[in-house]
């Protein structure tokens, strides 16, 4: 022991000279991949002490610390049993901003060995920053909160549940591996999941963010008359994706966008009598419009932040030079070649929707796909409760930009429809249209109003470290395609 300690005092020794020589190259403001190199250094030596206190100089000269800066201290003391310093770290977690992934929350849970109200309040809060864990490490603490250890090796078994053990005199929670139904009654604790929307400040943030992103040039005309139109309309219970409509099934050879698609949508939605929207780029209503399947290549963007959410209706009105003035909502008008359009023409059905009432046509130089999540996010927040986007678009990049992920998908679970077409011999021939609203439970970890139950979607994915081993992260989609095995903690009533 002697002689590791000699060597671990060697090594900070080191480790600190190297530090003031990077300080120092850095013009005097601690880089942070060099602090973070240092604290797990001293988190590997046993210098808790010194891991915080580099910590706590390092933002006091000016450097933002990561997650990954004081994830080492968390694990060294969740590893020690040192339940404060673990609170004391969660909570510079929070002040800073930064959101804890699995590895932190597996940490603190396991810091807070013996306080289960206390992991519960934890839980809660991973119930926002996870909806989704997957960690094998996360899933046993989870286990462990509700007194029941080993819970992977329940799935499958033929008990796939354990009670735990009795907790202040009352019977212990019994822990399991479950399935939901189709109405989202759990097997196991017959409770029934709930369908989590966003609290309406969530709903403001985004609605913000979409105007934002809408308005890249800084103040965008065309998009502040789209909101001046919209605001003097009632809300809307169905918003069309209409470009990602007509080419639904159209990635092949000889695909190209079709409009009867769009049709047979609109269509379904006269007969229900629903009030919607169906958003459009110009160059979909020309008489020459070139139909055919390309593949937009991507900008590049960067993210923005909540503190970004210029809003285009506080820009100041300017001259306009560019020709933006020439905008019209909802749209130019019936044009003479729709008029004269013989029935079942694509022409004739743009007629169509430009007299019901349903067409808006964005401006030329915009992306419709803001205008569309934007008057959906406008309807809910004025009362739509159920308003719901029709279209297959994931969105990926678009709430990467945003910047609100969580916000975002758990939105999108609750408003997106999506669709299928089925053919017939003839592939222009449609016969049938599938729509597929979102199921009545929410897909993410919950805890029931009475906290007598929660429930947690496992996605099947490869572990995290099995993720670093092999060099690649799983990605969102696969995380959103893979299968969720349910996780189960409930008391009986």
């Amino acid at each position: 022991h002697g002689a590791a300690g000699a060597l671990a005092g060697e090594a900070l020794q080191a480790g600190e000279a190297l530090l003031g020589a990077a300080v120092e190259r850095n013009g005097g403001k601690p880089p942070e991949s060099a602090i973070t190199v240092m604290v797990r250094l001293c988190c590997a030596s046993g210098a808790q002490k010194r891991a915080l206190s580099l910590v706590e100089e390092a933002c006091e000269a000016g450097m933002r610390p990561k997650l990954r800066t004081l994830a080492a201290i968390l694990a060294q003391a969740s590893a020690a049993g040192d339940a404060v310093t673990c609170e004391g770290v969660w909570a510079k977690l929070q002040l800073l901003g930064l959101q804890p992934q699995d590895n932190e929350y597996a940490a603190m849970l396991r810091g807070l060995k013996g306080q289960p109200a206390r992991r519960r309040e934890v839980l809660r809060q991973l119930l926002g920053d996870l909806p989704l864990p997957a960690d094998p490490p996360l899933i046993e603490e989870i286990g462990r909160t509700f007194g029941v250890e080993g819970v992977a090796g329940l799935q499958g078994s033929p008990e796939p549940f354990r009670a735990g053990r009795p907790e202040d005199g009352r019977p212990g929670w019994s822990v399991g591996w479950t399935a939901i139904d189709t109405e989202g009654v759990c097997r196991l604790s017959r409770r029934r999941l709930r369908a989590l929307g966003l609290p309406p400040h969530e709903e403001r943030e985004l609605l913000a963010c979409a105007a934002r992103l809408a308005n890249d040039s800084g103040c965008n005309r065309g998009f502040k008359l789209f909101q001046k139109w919209l605001s003097k309309q009632e809300p809307y219970d169905i918003v069309i994706d209409g470009a990602n409509v007509g080419f639904n099934n159209q990635n092949r050879e000889g695909g190209h966008f079709q409009y009867n698609q769009i049709d047979m949508v609109v269509n379904h939605f006269r007969s229900t009598g629903q009030r919607m929207l169906l958003v459009l780029h110009p160059k979909w209503l020309r008489e020459d419009a070139d139909l055919g399947v390309t593949k937009r290549k991507r900008r590049k963007f960067d993210q923005i932040s909540k503190g970004d959410t210029l809003d285009p209706l506080d820009c100041e009105e300017e001259d306009d030079e560019d020709g933006e003035g020439d905008v019209v909502y909802p749209h130019n008008g019936t044009t003479a070649a729709e008029r004269s359009a013989a029935p079942g023409t694509a022409l004739h059905m743009v007629r169509t929707w430009k007299e019901l009432g349903v067409l808006v046509a964005v401006p030329p130089y915009d992306c419709d796909d803001w205008y569309w999540l934007y008057a959906a996010l406008d309807s809910k927040i004025r009362g739509r409760d159920h308003v719901q986007v029709v279209s297959n678009d994931q969105m990926r990049d678009h709430h990467w930009r945003m910047d609100s992920a969580r916000q975002f998908l758990q939105w999108q679970d609750r408003h997106m429809t999506r669709l299928s077409l089925q053919f017939g011999e003839d592939t222009d021939g449609l016969v049938e249209l599938k729509l597929y609203p979102p199921r009545p439970y929410s897909l993410c970890a919950q805890v029931a109003e009475d906290a007598g139950a929660w429930h947690f979607p496992v996605p099947a994915i490869r572990s995290r470290a099995e993720q670093i081993q092999s060099g690649r992260p799983v990605a969102l989609k696969e995380i959103e395609a893979a299968d969720h095995h349910w996780l189960v903690a409930w008391q009986d009533p």
